[in-house]
């Protein structure tokens, strides 16, 4: 990408970095803080975050590459309460195409902790959404994001890579299970009524659990999941007794503390908690408790392991998909970077043609006026179809040389005041 405009990915994964410090990461509004951030500094003109239980990044597009990096390195290591040398080796720093093919991977499941992950690319898409809103988008991050959402589109339409327990929730289903045996009879108790709340119940009651009891804090909500599967609802102020008759607990909201803690667990029960949440709803020391095993989304990542082989032909095809769209990305960037080259040498050949017919215009006695509008049609169409190989020849090389001085070069043959490139 030219040095007047770069893209730059600072984040962190469940690869890079323990649950502890994502959570503290996470816990900032779910990314939007970090964007509201980073984009109030003058190096940083466009911003998305991506914050979920397994990664935290920010995307940004600006002039200044290493300010912009050091903008967001500063910011998440505030977050994370470590000085910026203590967060930096938790961090990867993503520029231009390898930025681009990281998020295209990510849209495509191929970043995730269970490969092929159904949520992340709704949450990818629920990021862009928040971006939106805040107004710290802009020319390039809606294309990007737009593009990377069609990749993940694409992955999900052309490949299998999202069957066969494709998300956390069929996992963490399925985890009870062992752990439990069969779940007919079970008392299961779902914190929380989101879509991964949702998925969890219904992997569960396909595994044969119909107690199942939705706390959440809005009733309605809570409700209507619950009715879904034949069971009841709670509110938050029932946790506590609620927990204590769960054999299944599942915790998915996006509180900012604890919302289950050892004294809510009677010992010598045996029972599984699943902390699907970041910040994490249940203290750890609840894995403390006799009888109780604690699971939180880290320790789902061996389990996973398992679904991997059975995915790797799907995805191969999936990265084949995430190549085309990164390269028709870059394209479109590297063509974007030459638009303003294009603008100036029509701009200045328009003003010959003006100049021109101007300085004939005392020639040209006896012309009506329907003849001056076809001469003037006439000397418009030559130019058009003059300038319309360079144009499209600029674009195509543009294209395919990515980072380029093909632009320059126009701008230095035909005289051309220097442009920055259009955003």
């Amino acid at each position: 990408m030219p040095d007047q405009l770069a893209l730059v990915l600072v984040g962190t994964n469940h690869r890079h970095a323990p649950i502890g410090v994502r959570e503290q990461l996470a816990a900032r509004a779910h990314g939007r803080e970090l964007v509201t951030a980073v984009t109030s500094e003058d190096s940083v003109m466009e911003g998305v975050g991506v914050s979920t239980c397994n990664r935290c990044e920010i995307y940004m597009v600006g002039e200044d590459a290493a300010a912009m990096q050091q903008t967001a390195v500063s910011r998440l290591a505030a977050y994370a309460h470590r000085s910026p040398q203590e967060l930096q080796p938790l961090l990867y720093t993503l520029e231009g195409t390898a930025a681009i093919e990281h998020l295209f991977a990510v849209a495509a499941g191929l970043d995730s902790m269970v490969p092929g992950e159904a949520q992340i690319l709704a949450q990818l898409r629920d990021a862009y959404a928040d971006a939106l809103e805040l107004g710290s988008t802009g020319p390039v991050s809606n294309r990007l994001f737009h593009q990377a959402l069609e990749a993940g589109k694409r992955v999900r339409h052309e490949t299998a890579i999202g069957e066969l327990n494709a998300s956390v929730a069929s996992v963490a289903a399925s985890l009870v299970r062992e752990r439990l045996g069969p779940l007919g009879g079970a008392q299961v108790l779902i914190v929380g009524a989101g879509k991964i709340a949702e998925l969890v119940a219904t992997n569960l009651h396909g595994r044969g659990a119909d107690g199942i009891v939705v706390a959440n804090r809005d009733p309605g909500r809570a409700a209507a999941v619950a009715g879904r599967f034949g069971g009841r609802s709670a509110g938050l102020d029932e946790l506590a007794g609620e927990v204590a008759a769960a054999d299944v607990v599942v915790s998915s909201t996006l509180s900012d503390g604890h919302l289950i803690t050892p004294r809510m667990l009677p010992p010598g029960r045996r029972r599984v908690l699943v902390d699907l949440a970041l910040p994490r709803d249940i203290d750890p020391a609840c894995g403390d408790v006799d009888g109780v095993t604690l699971v939180n989304v880290d320790d789902l990542e061996g389990d996973v392991r398992r679904n991997i082989s059975l995915r790797e032909g799907e995805a191969e095809r999936a990265r084949e998909i995430v190549g085309e769209e990164v390269a028709s990305f870059r394209g479109w960037l590297a063509a974007l970077e030459v638009v303003p080259a294009i603008t100036s040498l029509r701009a200045m050949a328009e003003d010959i043609r003006l100049a021109e017919l101007g300085r004939m215009e005392g020639r040209w006695e006896g012309l009506t006026e329907h003849d001056r509008e076809r001469l003037d049609q006439l000397t418009r169409s030559m130019l058009n179809k003059l300038l319309h190989r360079p144009t499209v020849r600029l674009k195509e090389l543009a294209a395919e040389g990515g980072e380029n001085g093909y632009a320059e070069a126009v701008s230095e043959l035909f005289g051309l005041e220097p442009v920055k490139p259009a955003r």
